[in-house]
């Protein structure tokens, strides 16, 4: 999974690893999240910056180029030839300047272009790693600040991670999730989700969509919400830059804002063009035999008979917790759209998954378990966004099946358990304290005995040793005696 550091920051104050993220992967290493790679964006743009072309002449040796004279600083003039021709005066620009290695291990270097000196590049996005096509060279807003590291203007100056997160830490495959584990390592606070969405006051029932779930064994939660009058485009810069900092494409504002909250707050979301839907509902239920689905990525898929799907009042929708339909994808004309915030049985997922070679960052999450307790409150996070980039409507009605709310048991332990099990003394304020920044209720018994619940997004925390492991992770492995 890879994770940005100024996303992180957005819930915990870790700026202080910026400059040393080192440290910071070696913390998270030893508390078993291995640190595969760390990737510094802005080394990848180093002496690339903002330019504004001052004039734009024709090279006197050759009709395709133009030979500009660029401000790269203030003050400082650098003459470039370039061969785009979708450029003038005025214009501000982005520059390469001598000493740059762009993708591809494409260095730049002072030169000479037929006879005239040239000291830099103009760039495309294509040139910088940015896209795969450019029609051009790059043209930036006229407000750009000419001189500002190029990085930093498009908000690339971050610092991202690959980590290798184990299969019993899927409460780990998110950034509020790995923030929750750093507040505890580093003894910070974690800021709190707390989404504000605009309902409608008087919304009635009137075009909301309706849901029936059949299969409570495989669908342990389906909660979701109408929204009418969205407007789908482009994604703002900030959310474009967010995703594809985590090496996601962005598609729409919509798509881009399900795709960020599963990064942000690991729980899958899905959501429908309302219009598209039969009868105005959705029927969570197993496949027939033989029935088939179009998918998104536009696989014509024959169902077997076992797997869990979304449909409508006609035809599957979705193949659920793995990947949607093509017939009811938010497209540029969807106006009224539902959003889905489900919980699906784990290995029905993996099933369904591993059955039609389908692998998506949904089903990798469901697949390995998904809190339950989470989830209005992540759709309402999703509906937060959606109305800050694509406007619209929330219906007050939200629907919730949820029959057997998760329970976690409380687990009795004492120090000296601990402290026995791992041949060093367990610190009872340190334990206290690890205990409580995993988000654990911690009752303390009195005579070093404490009863713990773990929250609910923990599934590997049921017994006295999953809590003498955590104290040995959390305190180090390297306290351990041969």
């Amino acid at each position: 999974m890879k994770i940005s550091l100024k996303w992180l920051n957005d819930f915990i104050q870790i700026d202080d690893f910026y400059s040393n993220p080192q440290a910071l992967a070696d913390m998270l290493t030893k508390a078993g999240l291995e640190v595969e790679e760390i990737h510094d964006r802005a080394k990848d743009l180093k002496n690339v910056v903002v330019g504004h072309i001052k004039t734009k002449d024709k090279h006197p040796n050759a009709d395709k180029l133009s030979l500009c004279q660029v401000e790269t600083e203030n003050g400082r003039i650098d003459q470039i030839v370039c061969g785009a021709q979708n450029h003038k005066a005025g214009d501000k620009v982005i520059v390469a300047l001598p000493g740059a290695v762009l993708p591809g291990n494409f260095a730049i270097k002072l030169s000479k272009i037929r006879d005239v000196e040239s000291k830099g590049m103009l760039c495309s996005d294509k040139e910088l790693g940015l896209a795969t096509e450019s029609d051009g060279i790059r043209i930036l807003d006229a407000n750009a600040p000419t001189g500002t590291s190029v990085s930093k203007y498009l908000g690339l100056d971050d610092v991202t991670m690959e980590l290798k997160v184990t299969p019993n830490r899927a409460d780990c495959l998110s950034h509020y999730g790995l923030a929750r584990e750093l507040g505890c390592l580093l003894n910070r606070p974690v800021k709190k989700i707390e989404p504000k969405v605009n309902l409608m006051k008087d919304s009635g029932a009137k075009d909301v969509v309706g849901v029936t779930v059949e299969n409570s064994d495989l669908c342990l939660r389906y909660s979701g919400r109408s929204l009418r009058n969205v407007k789908v485009g482009d994604s703002p810069a900030w959310l474009k830059q967010r995703i594809e900092s985590v090496g996601l494409n962005s598609i729409n504002n919509i798509v881009d804002v399900t795709n960020y909250v599963m990064f942000e707050l690991g729980q899958p979301l899905h959501a429908f063009d309302a219009d598209l839907l039969s009868g105005g509902q959705l029927v969570i239920r197993t496949a027939k035999a033989g029935e088939k689905m179009t998918t998104l990525k536009e696989q014509e898929l024959t169902l077997k008979g076992d797997e869990l799907l979304i449909c409508d009042g006609q035809k599957p929708v979705a193949m659920a917790g793995v990947i949607g339909g093509l017939n009811s994808g938010v497209q540029n004309t969807t106006k009224n759209i539902f959003i889905e915030s489900a919980n699906f049985n784990p290995m029905a997922v993996r099933r369904a998954s591993k059955q039609h070679g389908i692998d998506t960052d949904s089903a990798y999450r469901f697949a390995r378990g998904v809190d339950p307790e989470s989830s209005v409150l992540i759709m309402n996070r999703a509906c937060e966004l959606i109305q800050q980039v694509a406007g619209g409507e929330g219906y007050a009605a939200t629907f919730d099946f949820y029959p057997n709310p998760v329970k976690k048991a409380p687990v009795g332990i004492s120090i000296q358990t601990v402290t026995d099990r791992l041949g060093f003394d367990c610190e009872e304020n340190l334990f206290e304290q690890m205990m409580k920044g995993l988000q654990c209720q911690v009752k303390n018994s009195g005579g070093g005995k404490f009863v713990v619940i773990p929250p609910t997004f923990r599934f590997d925390l049921e017994q006295e040793m999953d809590l003498v492991e955590e104290y040995a992770r959390l305190k180090g492995y390297e306290n351990l005696k041969e």
